[in-house]
């Protein structure tokens, strides 16, 4: 990283379930290229009566208890009947009677004001709620290209079918992660089978982990067959899952595989979850990379980190929000060098606490808390209630930048430790080159025994707005101030 931030740096050049399978007609490809397999909602219509009284007959039992709220068999079928595909999918898939009702709800299904008056009680025993994302159909294997090659007769084979950080290139899939940011629970996948050995036989999928169910997941009848199957597949779950699901083939044949959605409990979505253990990740970063991958600016995505302490150091990405748990409940700390953040991302960072401890000298090892390199042309970074500490015993900055903008409202920013911990420099916020900085209804703090002490520091053609912020140190380089405070509420000129 090259920058210059203060008097030391400026001195210096760098720094350093559930599963269903649908039969669908076969489809014709050529000898070379193998086609998508058909939409697997039209497999869903051509089986609807079918899939109407399965649903119908699960939920019997409540639909018969004439209870405030819920439907009778009447009405149930009327809901049923209103629903596309992919809306009739999800209600096959309802964990409980609430989840049922939703699907009716947001499908614009009921017609008599019942939308309000959901029983909240989960139906024993039926498992979790999931929610539904179409994907673009996406290649997640090829046996022709893949490791393990065509499936042999007798044999089994263990699969990924979902790969947030990664590809599918290994499978002879997409040199992608097809859209899927999340581990999820279940997908919906696409199955064909092509130059078979002799018929009648199957392949059988199901998750990684558990014994094969028995259960046919695609048939064919004859050697040289080509047939398509749509099936939604649960995954592995839990600790030990190095594979998602296991095939397995009673006659020799080459196979692909194409998902075209995927099933998360509710908070995946547009959500992906951060916590110590029972989360979708365990690092915040490994998060954040995941919802890069897919993130727009007309979808961005937030990564929600659960209470606890992260050892790591953080890059934020584009269109990716961040969010703890609270200030004094999620904390992000590293030691190993600085900063602990970098940010200058279009995104927003809110409700946590960032810490860096490195013991050592700018511009190679200070404690640095946020660093912004470089101006960003999709946006920048907000900080709303979050708490910034360099901690350093020597040179410690809160935040840096070196040209690029940054937001910080109703935030707290520190450099330094009190109490002559701190002896080397010590600033709050260092903006150099040309940078931008909004400080609005915040707190800046630097406090160290050596000779520099600032709180808010602008240098070059940096543009530095401080409104209605207390401020403990010197300012230094004239930022354009508007009610500035020092700490004991005493008005602070610039």
């Amino acid at each position: 990283m090259e920058a210059c931030i203060g008097n030391r740096v400026a001195r210096a050049s760098a720094m350093a379930a559930f599963a269903c399978s649908i039969v669908l007609s076969p489809v014709v490809a050529s000898a070379t290229e193998l086609l998508l397999a058909p939409n697997p909602w039209l497999a869903v219509d051509r089986n609807r009566e079918g899939i109407v009284a399965d649903i119908v007959s699960r939920w019997a039992e409540v639909t018969k208890s004439a209870k405030t709220g819920v439907l009778s068999e009447a009405q149930l079928r009327e809901a049923l009947a209103k629903l596309r595909a992919d809306q009739l999918f999800s209600a096959s898939l309802a964990g409980n009677y609430t989840a049922l009702l939703n699907v009716f709800v947001e499908a614009g299904a009921l017609s008599d004001g019942r939308a309000g008056a959901k029983p909240q009680q989960k139906v024993a025993g039926s498992g979790p709620e999931l929610v539904y994302a179409p994907v673009t159909p996406c290649r997640i294997l090829d046996s022709r290209y893949g490791a393990g090659g065509s499936l042999a007769a007798g044999a089994t084979q263990s699969f990924k079918a979902t790969n947030p950080g990664g590809t599918f290139s290994s499978q002879g899939g997409s040199a992608s992660n097809c859209g899927i940011p999340v581990k999820a629970q279940a997908v919906t996948l696409n199955f064909t089978v092509f130059n078979t050995g002799a018929g009648p036989a199957f392949i059988a999928a199901w998750p990684f982990g558990q014994p094969n169910p028995g259960t046919a997941t695609l048939n064919w009848t004859s050697a040289g067959a080509q047939v398509a199957n749509g099936s939604v597949l649960p995954l592995c779950k839990g600790a030990g899952c190095t594979a998602d699901f296991s095939v397995f083939a009673s006659s020799n044949t080459d196979m692909v595989a194409d998902v075209v959605g995927y099933f998360t409990e509710p908070s995946g979505g547009f959500v992906l979850t951060v916590a110590p253990s029972g989360a979708q990740y365990t690092s915040i970063q490994a998060a954040i990379d995941a919802a890069a991958a897919v993130a727009t600016q007309s979808q961005p995505y937030l990564v929600k980190v659960a209470p606890g302490t992260y050892t790591e150091q953080i890059t934020l990405k584009n269109y990716v929000d961040l969010e703890g748990s609270g200030l004094n409940r999620t904390q992000i700390q590293w030691s190993a060098g600085w900063p602990t953040m970098n940010a200058g991302a279009a995104a927003e960072v809110r409700s946590l606490r960032i810490d860096n401890f490195a013991t050592g000298l700018l511009p190679a090892q200070g404690s640095v808390g946020v660093y912004v390199v470089g101006p960003n042309p999709e946006g920048f970074t907000v900080f709303r209630d979050v708490a910034i500490w360099a901690l350093g015993p020597n040179d410690a900055y809160g935040i840096a930048l070196a040209s690029g903008s940054i937001w910080l409202l109703h935030s707290d920013v520190t450099a330094g430790q009190a109490n002559g911990i701190t002896t080397g420099e010590a600033v709050g916020i260092n903006a150099t080159g040309n940078s931008f900085v909004r400080v609005r209804d915040s707190r800046v703090s630097a406090q160290t025994t050596g000779p520099t002490r600032y709180a808010v520091e602008r240098r070059d053609t940096t543009t530095m707005n401080v409104n209605n912020t207390a401020i403990n140190g010197t300012i230094f380089g004239s930022p354009n101030c508007v009610s500035v405070f020092t700490f004991n509420l005493s008005p602070l000129t610039c």
